[in-house]
């Protein structure tokens, strides 16, 4: 009987230190989901967001502009877009008009192939002013798919064999790195998978942050006295 007494407790000590062990380990983030998977279900997280700030680098053919974004799922968008060529953009975006508003220095990049006397009445016109167009309009397609959550993630679907990586940090959240022939995602661990950071090259490449997920966007529309029309100064 006292062997039987000890046989069980060597086996429950066994046990113990077993399961001791075993939660010591780190278990490994979405178990049974491979890294493309995992990815696009942090961007479907993302796309179910009702708001998110945008921020970083984006590129088109090699020219970056700095954006920080804040965008909605109902169309809305608000922030500031940084051009290579100098000078800062406000940027507010309804469902049916978007506004811009550039500082001294995107005015005077913006007039100074005018004749004189043109260019001093745009930039009269301009200063401390906001230009309105359509967002329909052609021309702010680049803008129309910053500002669209979908537009915006819309190619993330796009990209295959991503690889699960090391566990890491940002802005405080516990992140998982994707890695993949395009760049490097972090998909947030815990709570909802959002996608929290996105790194690609090229010449379209980007770096780009998501913060400020499912937090309420203010977006105040221009007043008519401080809007003006493009076609006015042409």
């Amino acid at each position: 009987m006292r062997t039987a007494h000890h046989l069980i407790a060597s086996v429950a000590l066994a046990g113990t230190v077993a399961l001791g062990l075993t939660g010591c380990l780190p278990s490994e983030p979405f178990p049974g989901r491979p890294g493309s998977r995992v990815l696009n279900d942090s961007v479907t997280a993302l796309r179910g967001a009702s708001t998110f700030t945008v921020s970083g680098t984006t590129s088109s053919l090699g020219v970056p502009t700095q954006v920080n974004l804040s965008i909605s799922g109902s169309g809305e968008c608000t922030g500031t877009l940084s051009a290579q060529s100098g000078g800062n953009i406000e940027v507010v975006r309804t469902r049916d008009h978007t506004f811009f508003r550039g500082d001294e220095a995107l005015v005077l990049a913006r007039t100074q192939d005018m004749p004189e006397e043109q260019a001093s009445r745009a930039r009269k016109e301009m200063s401390g002013r906001w230009m309105r167009v359509e967002t329909s309009d052609p021309s702010m397609k680049g803008l129309t798919n910053l500002c669209d959550r979908d537009g915006l993630l819309r190619d993330l679907y796009s990209i295959r064999d991503a690889e699960k990586g090391a566990l890491t940090e940002i802005d405080g959240q516990e992140a998982l790195s994707l890695n993949t022939m395009q760049g490097v995602f972090l998909v947030a661990t815990k709570g909802e998978p959002f996608l929290l950071k996105a790194t690609t090259g090229g010449s379209d490449a980007f770096d780009l942050a998501f913060t400020g997920i499912n937090r309420p966007v203010q977006v105040d529309v221009p007043a008519d006295k401080d809007v003006y029309d493009p076609d006015d100064i042409d």
